[in-house]
């Protein structure tokens, strides 16, 4: 019944429990995104939209070589193809499905030797240069204005952000001498832009280009910054360097900066992205190496996503870093535990629980154990489902923006009619082997797209 359009698997935390999950809070399901080709090397960090469209980058059926794709939301992956050599990457898609990224041009060529493109209705178009041999798109807006960088001459590799609109590309106003300054990475809809430059003592700092007049959004300390992501409310997401130099998460809002760092987690953290409703997605920890992903939303603490997926995962994954959507949709690639170099792509998507989940009572294995679900409507068929293993489950019928299953290739254990108070309960025996085994468990209305919280239980 309930079947995995995408290949699932998640993030481990490790967590085994003898008391029901109310206490954690498991946000998300998460789901592997697939592959033309089984091997590594996969990066979802490219972006996706408010539909959740995913873009990024994986080896194709012919080639080990990274090569642009979409996965849509409704599951696959669609090579984009290139402008001629044999390696592309795609960087952000819009509201509309239009891709921008970066391609080689030649056949055999470096992959260092690629051209600013936009893929759309089925094409990829090269978006050309500003007199070098080489661009990058890093964004395109809703109205499908791109921004990136590109060298300005040939047989210089030194580049400047560049703005495509209105059929050419132009290079961005830089307020300092140093032509080999700006490097542009977000635009909103209202034509936005930033990024970094450098300052007159040679500091990068994080930029703003309204009307593409360029301003200093300024540092915590005085010293360096950069702005990554813009949302439509003009805040701003980067890193800043403290006093003590070390970079710490930031928002921009109204210009005025935050430090939103949370040292439980590490020295350093990086702001990602950000949303319209000002969740931000960005990594925390000692060095590049060892990062964490986190959330931080406003009024609350900085959260990392670790904490918020299904535990008992198949396999150990570290975060690495990602996109957001306006409905909380994350997407990230993700390295193995021990086995760095190794990347895969993975789609965070969030849940809605609106029934509540008991633990089995009694909860002990050998016996016969009931599971009640209560806040369900009435007369509703409610259906009882387990797994040995967190992950990310398709609700048949169901888009993945309304629910999905936090359990990975779940068994159904049967289904019950939820009472005028919309209570329904199950029994079943709990084999003895379950004894010392956890066990996580969820409920869901097939033809309403309703699911309940995450239980984790570990029978006695």
């Amino acid at each position: 019944m309930f079947s995995n359009r995408f290949i699932p698997t998640v993030v481990a935390i490790g967590i085994t429990m003898n008391c029901p999950a109310h206490a954690q809070e498991y946000r998300y399901a998460l789901f592997q995104l697939p592959s033309q080709n089984e091997s590594l090397g996969v990066d979802a960090s490219g972006g996706l939209n408010a539909a959740g469209d995913v873009v990024g980058s994986a080896p194709n059926e012919s080639f080990w070589n990274p090569r642009a794709v979409l996965w849509p939301l409704d599951g696959g992956v669609i090579d984009l193809g290139t402008l001629g050599g044999d390696l592309a990457g795609a960087t952000a898609i819009n509201d509309r499905g239009e891709i921008v990224g970066s391609s080689g041009f030649k056949p055999g060529g470096s992959y260092f030797k690629r051209r600013a493109f936009v893929w759309r209705d089925g094409e990829m178009t090269d978006r050309g240069t500003l007199g070098g041999e080489t661009s990058v798109a890093y964004q395109i807006n809703n109205s499908g204005v791109i921004v990136g960088e590109s060298e300005f001459e040939f047989g210089n590799s030194a580049s400047v952000g560049f703005v495509w609109s209105a059929g050419q590309m132009r290079e961005l106003d830089d307020p300092w001498p140093d032509r080999n300054a700006t490097d542009v990475w977000g635009i909103n809809d209202d034509g936005k832009i930033v990024g970094k430059g450098l300052n007159a003592q040679g500091f990068q700092r994080a930029m703003i280009w309204v009307n593409e007049v360029p301003s200093d959004l300024g540092s915590l300390a005085g010293g360096e910054s950069v702005a990554y992501a813009i949302n439509e409310l003009g805040d701003v997401v980067g890193r800043s360097a403290t006093a003590n130099g070390r970079d710490h998460a930031v928002i921009w809002i109204d210009q005025q900066i935050i430090d939103i760092h949370d040292e439980q987690y590490g020295p350093y953290s990086w702001g990602d992205d950000i949303n319209n409703q000002r969740q931000v997605i960005g990594s925390i920890g000692n060095h590049i190496a060892s990062r964490r992903m986190f959330i931080w939303e406003p009024g609350q603490p900085m959260r990392l996503l670790k904490h918020l997926i299904p535990p008992r995962t198949r396999l150990n994954w570290r975060l690495d870093r990602g996109r957001i959507n306006d409905v909380g949709q994350i997407c990230s690639t993700a390295e193995p535990d021990g086995n760095p170099g190794a990347t895969f792509a993975l789609l965070l998507t969030r849940v809605d629980p609106s029934m509540s989940l008991a633990a089995p009572l009694p909860g002990t294995a050998g016996t016969a154990n009931t599971t009640t679900v209560s806040n369900a409507r009435p007369g509703a068929r409610v259906i009882f489902l387990y797994s040995r293993h967190g992950g990310g489950t398709r609700i048949p019928g169901c888009d993945l923006q309304q629910n999905a299953l936090q359990l990975d290739q779940p068994t159904i254990i049967g289904s019950a009619i939820a009472d005028q108070n919309g209570v329904a309960s199950i029994t079943r025996t709990v084999p003895l082997i379950a004894r010392g085994q956890t066990i996580l468990f969820q409920a869901a209305v097939q033809n309403e797209c309703a699911i309940s919280q995450l239980v984790v239980w570990r029978f006695e």
